[in-house]
């Protein structure tokens, strides 16, 4: 057999083996993530625009806001003041979230981690998801018209059927992610 053919086939296969091993992986942690779902709470479950995930077992924000001096002069303490949270705004990591079938189309999730979360069915329509860590995350049949995937990390992503019109992708990550029977721009 020709060794540069023999070389390619091993080449094609190696390629394979990676890509199935990434997937593998990225299925593994969608898995172990979900089992430690917590299910999201609204201030009226009819509701359903408002979206307030249950942070009490998701992993802590690390980044503190810097120092506010305190309001009494003759103190020399203090007082730090948590980041201010929006519906718009999540906070930083919502690593594992289920938002299954969710419409999330006023939400900005720029630079937020979503790795391993559960979008499927979900409207991410002309969201910003720009730097957004979603490795791992179901997106299966989830709708991202017109969405801003700008240097994020899809990596393992599940995008099955998803709707990827008009999404920005530049710079995006897509290693080992499904794109069976996605429709890509």
């Amino acid at each position: 057999m020709d060794p540069r053919k023999q070389r390619r086939g091993l080449l094609v296969t190696l390629a394979a083996i990676l890509t199935g091993a990434t997937l593998l992986s990225g299925v593994g942690i969608y898995l172990a993530l979900k089992s430690l779902e917590t299910p999201l709470s609204s201030s009226d479950p009819s509701d359903s625009s408002i979206l307030q995930p249950d942070i009490s077992r998701a992993p802590v924000e690390t980044i503190a806001p810097p120092p506010v001096e305190s309001s009494i002069s003759q103190s020399n303490t203090t007082e730090i003041t948590p980041p201010a949270y929006s519906k718009n705004k999540p906070a930083k990591n919502l690593g594992g979230v289920n938002w299954e079938r969710k419409d999330l189309r006023q939400m900005n999730l720029s630079q937020v981690n979503l790795g391993g979360a559960n979008l499927k069915n979900a409207d991410l329509s002309s969201v910003d998801l720009s730097g957004a860590n979603l490795s791992g995350a179901n997106l299966s049949g989830a709708n991202l018209n017109g969405a801003n995937l700008r240097n994020a990390d899809l990596r393992g992503t599940n995008l099955t059927n998803a709707n990827l019109q008009r999404a920005n992708l530049n710079g995006a990550l897509l290693d080992g992610a499904n794109l069976t029977g996605a429709v890509i721009p």
